[in-house]
């Protein structure tokens, strides 16, 4: 048998040798004039996603040059007030497109081209697909300044390599960059699963930091205990590197049962569309209730993603015969740093059964309606990455606009959207069907920019409140006449006019600004809107009016007068 797994271990390593000889080593640069030091690096988990480039270090400034990593053209522009915010795509001529996210602005020959085409299209968030003739770069150039837009929380530059045919994204870590790293995986807690029952019975979590042993105390057992005669494995891996207290991602993990490789995981390469499955490989309750991301080391009924291989019963380890299991977990970072985390197991009956009296099983659709028939839910098959025990609880609420919901509970990931039915019982005037929401908190985490919501937006259906929710919960519903908050930031300011914009239960669907009746171009940074004044703004006194909308169409718009 040691044999059989000394020799898997070599085959797996030429393979790995293989796929990684196959990239380029020597045909991207450091995209920043600066040494490169990473904050974050390639599947790193994180809510709802993985990452999917590496995060470099700009001395916590912003604006500094930004280069092309190689000879190419930029094929796409996007401007957002979430994700990469500034961002470009630059192709080049090795089947490879590289990302540059976060930026503070373009070359001044790109940003004229990006304002043309917002005026054009009376918008600020723009995604704008280029030809191979517009803007043409040289390795080393300058191509923009970085920043600190979008989603980020501090200054740094986003930066990925794709493939530009399948528009997977690969770990550029791969790719030879001069980054320095002799610094292995570290490992701080394991976690036992019941197969049976992986989303209703509670994760057994091992500390493997070494126990403090009393004097006098009996002697500590070194075999853990594992009340789940069908269990699966995960682990709080973390991967750090020279120079940067940040923690990051693992590349490569394999778990072994009684010496036999049972589960083996590359995160070197990533689907775009199977990027919110990380709740799927990763623990994602552990993650809710605690913050730690434990890293599975099994492969979920539904769960779409490709970076599993060597996969025996698709991780499940079968113990239930109570004997003492040995386990081995080998994980591995980018550059072939090594920890071995080994640990004995062995199964004890566990007090009590989790009873299940409405499983719904993954991969197939399915169809909820409460026996008082005052809700329904109507759930993909891509929904569930495992079989879960559906629970729905009504609680009345009287003279509300219908009973409370609680499905499930929001430890339980959804993959997919599902549509949900609450009745309406209390009758809604004609004039505000239009106004309905669905009562339910959605975490910052779980949303495009920088804050959280109390509600969204739902139509009136025959009788019915209903909506495309990607969550579980607790629901009701309400109705929404509020217009969004507008506050002018700077009054007396010439250089730029803010203000915030802000929305009380829902979100903001739109702000349009205009100076005179003509629509200008404000920039989204969180809740703040910001105008400078360009060729639009004549001289002398104009007005100024900001037009803002929630998801229920309700709107408020403010007016001045201002001097250029």
């Amino acid at each position: 048998m040691k044999n059989t797994c000394l020799l898997f271990l070599l085959l797996w390593g030429n393979m790995k040798t293989t796929a990684q000889d196959a990239v380029p080593k020597d045909y991207f640069a450091n995209p920043l004039k600066i040494p490169m030091q990473l904050a974050g690096s390639f599947a790193e988990c994180r809510p709802n996603h993985f990452h999917t480039g590496i995060d470099l270090k700009t001395n916590n400034q912003e604006n500094l040059p930004v280069l092309a990593a190689a000879d190419g053209f930029i094929s796409r522009i996007s401007v957002s007030h979430a994700g990469y915010g500034y961002c470009l795509y630059m192709q080049h001529p090795n089947g490879y497109t590289t990302v540059y996210g976060h930026l503070n602005k373009y070359m001044p020959e790109v940003m004229a081209y990006v304002k043309q085409q917002q005026y054009k299209q009376q918008k600020w968030n723009v995604d704008l697909q280029l030809n191979s003739k517009q803007f043409v770069y040289k390795k080393g150039a300058q191509i923009a300044y970085s920043g600190n837009t979008g989603g980020s929380t501090a200054p740094h530059l986003h930066f990925e390599i794709r493939n530009t045919r399948t528009e997977l994204v690969m770990d550029p870590l791969l790719f030879g960059l001069p980054i320095k790293d002799n610094i292995a995986p570290k490992a701080g807690t394991l976690a036992f699963y019941d197969a049976d029952n992986y989303y209703e019975a509670s994760p057994l979590l091992v500390s493997l930091k070494p126990p403090v042993k009393k004097k006098g105390a009996a002697p500590m057992s070194d075999v853990v205990t594992v009340p789940y005669a069908q269990t699966m494995i995960g682990i709080d891996a973390k991967d750090y590197i020279n120079g940067s207290s940040n923690w990051l991602g693992i590349s490569f993990m394999q778990l072994y049962f009684d010496e036999r490789p049972v589960a083996t995981i590359h995160n070197t390469e990533l689907n775009f569309d199977h990027n919110r499955a990380v709740n799927a490989y990763a623990d994602f309750r552990t993650y809710s209730n605690k913050g730690i991301w434990m890293h599975g080391l099994y492969k979920l009924p539904n769960n779409p993603l490709d970076v599993y291989s060597g996969m025996v019963k698709n991780g499940l380890l079968d113990i239930g015969d109570g004997k003492v299991h040995n386990i081995k977990i080998v994980m591995q970072d980018a550059f072939g740093n090594t920890t071995t985390v080994n640990k004995q197991i062995q199964y004890k009956t566990k007090a009590g059964v989790v009873a299940c009296r409405g499983r719904f099983n993954a991969g197939q659709r399915h169809y909820y309606k409460h026996y008082t028939g005052n809700m329904y839910c109507n759930l993909p098959a891509k929904v569930f990455y495992d079989d879960v025990c559906f629970t729905v609880k009504e609680v009345l609420m009287p003279g509300q606009y219908s009973s409370q919901f609680d499905i499930l509970r929001q430890a339980v990931p959804a993959h997919d959207y599902f549509e949900l039915g609450l009745k309406l019982i209390k009758p809604v005037p004609a004039a505000l069907r239009g106004k309905l929401i669905f009562m339910h908190k959605i975490p910052k985490s779980n949303l495009p920019g920088s804050n959280s919501q109390e509600a969204q937006a739902a139509e009136w259906k025959d009788g019915f409140a209903m909506a495309k929710v990607r969550s579980f919960g607790s629901y009701s519903v309400g109705i929404d006449t509020t217009a969004p908050k507008i506050v002018r930031l700077n009054a007396t300011q010439k250089q730029s006019i803010q203000f915030t914009v802000t929305e009380e239960k829902t979100s903001i669907a739109a702000v349009k600004g205009y100076i005179n009746n003509q629509w200008v171009c404000f920039s989204r940074k969180g809740n703040t809107y910001t105008y400078i004044p360009d060729e639009y703004c004549p001289a002398g006194k104009s007005t100024i009016r900001l037009v803002a909308t929630d998801e229920n169409g309700n709107e408020s718009v403010y007016s001045s007068t201002f001097m250029k």
